[in-house]
């Protein structure tokens, strides 16, 4: 008997993709971060452009929402006897409502749910903005290691889990509480060998542990930014394409509005030296897609799975981080004891990821009862029962009628002796 089974889903095909672009760009970032420096003097500001892009990349979805508009246009004209009017038995007429008012109806009930997504979205991404405004001349080297990433991304998992079983009322059944249980372990793991990193390495801990504690709380916020979000899913009936878009424009005025207080106040008399030009422009093209692809496809797998589900997308981060780790090593000349703690690093991180995919039932393991409540089996089983139902009935029916047949023969029987 298989012990772990795999449930397919079609629409993996978003994590894989995303996980593919994230590793490329992490892998460029930290191996050739002097390409993404539009700014070279000033972090601070670098990153409010790198935050300005992300905005730029939301906005992209206005070309999708545009498709989604004109192909549901065609639709209802090519059906166009489902967008006739009808008349209803009293004789009054009635015109069928279509997805599109059924879109901006929701919209207009759900505008504070989008406030409070775009002013997370905006506070999240302007995390590193902040840290480099408070922390001035510190520079990307100091602080974009593994062992920080690794910390904050397992607080964004665990938060995930507790949002969704405090706003959706999950249960937790006995393959979540396995699937925690891993994490914990790993973390448990993984989080003391990132120490010993920070400590016995070229690293500013004092600054590492000060960036940390900053992004600890992105770590909470972006978890509950998509905890919303998902609820505005299931509850308005927005479009991840829709909803992006709209993002998108609340996060521009924001901008439009701070921006130039941040000029006026901060960067007036600040002369800002950048990179070069071409190098400069193919990076924010390139980053600019690539930010866009990534932001939808991590939207369409809140909206087809669920919020937690994001915990198997940013684990890539740490995959990333390990990966970019090793290759440095064999890069360098003065190779050092490094090596063993980074395949345990590894290891712990695919185990990470294991238990992510336990959690959102895509991997089903068949012992000790851990799949008697998954989605998949509690299916399989009912189906079963609908099938044994049905035979039960027609092995009753079958019966029913031979009873019928026999009594039928009987009276034939009894008529032909009467007579």
């Amino acid at each position: 008997m298989v012990c772990i089974t795999f449930n397919y889903n079609k629409n993996l095909i978003y994590a894989i993709v995303y996980w593919v672009l994230e590793i490329i760009t992490r892998i460029l970032i930290f191996f050739k971060w002097d390409y993404f420096e539009i700014i070279t003097n000033n972090e601070a500001v670098n990153e409010y452009i790198y935050l300005i892009l992300l905005n730029i990349s939301d906005l992209l979805a206005g070309f999708l929402v545009l498709y989604i508009h004109f192909s549901l246009k065609k639709k209802q004209e090519n059906e166009s006897t489902e967008n006739q009017l009808i008349r209803s038995e009293t004789g009054t007429e009635v015109e069928l409502i279509t997805e599109e008012v059924k879109y901006h109806n929701k919209v207009n009930k759900s505008k504070i749910k989008l406030i409070i997504i775009c002013l997370l979205d905006y506070l999240n991404r302007s995390a590193f903005f902040i840290f480099y405004q408070s922390y001035k001349g510190s520079k990307h080297d100091d602080i974009s290691h593994k062992a920080q990433k690794d910390i904050i991304t397992y607080l964004d998992i665990i938060a995930r889990y507790v949002f969704s079983i405090i706003f959706f009322k999950t249960k937790v059944f006995k393959h979540h509480k396995f699937a925690i249980f891993i994490l914990l372990i790993s973390f448990i793991i993984l989080i003391p060998t990132d120490i010993l990193e920070i400590h016995f390495s070229k690293i500013d801990a004092e600054l590492t542990y000060i960036y940390i504690a900053i992004f600890s709380i992105r770590g909470i916020l972006f978890p509950l930014e998509d905890v919303i979000v998902k609820k505005v899913f299931l509850e308005e009936y927005i479009l991840p394409e829709h909803l992006m878009f709209l993002r998108g424009l609340g996060e521009f005025l924001i901008i439009l509005i701070i921006t130039p207080f941040l000029y006026f106040f901060l960067y007036n008399n600040v002369d800002l030296e950048f990179g070069k030009t071409v190098t400069i422009i193919l990076m924010i093209i390139l980053y600019t897609i690539s930010s866009f692809v990534k932001a939808y496809l991590l939207l369409k797998v809140i909206y087809f799975f669920s919020s937690q589900s994001v915990s198997f997308l940013i684990i890539s981060e740490s995959i990333t981080g390990s990966i970019s780790e090793i290759i440095n090593y064999w890069l360098s000349d003065n190779k050092d004891d490094k090596l063993s703690l980074l395949f345990i690093e590894i290891t712990v991180i695919l185990i990470t990821t294991f238990g992510t995919l336990v959690y959102d039932e895509i991997i089903i393991i068949k012992k000790c009862g851990l799949d008697l409540n998954v989605a998949k089996e509690i299916t399989m089983r009912a189906k079963i029962e609908v099938d044994n139902i049905s035979v039960c009935v027609k092995e009753e029916e079958h019966e029913t009628d031979e009873e019928e047949k026999i009594k039928n023969n009987n009276e034939e029987n009894d008529e032909t002796i009467y007579e």
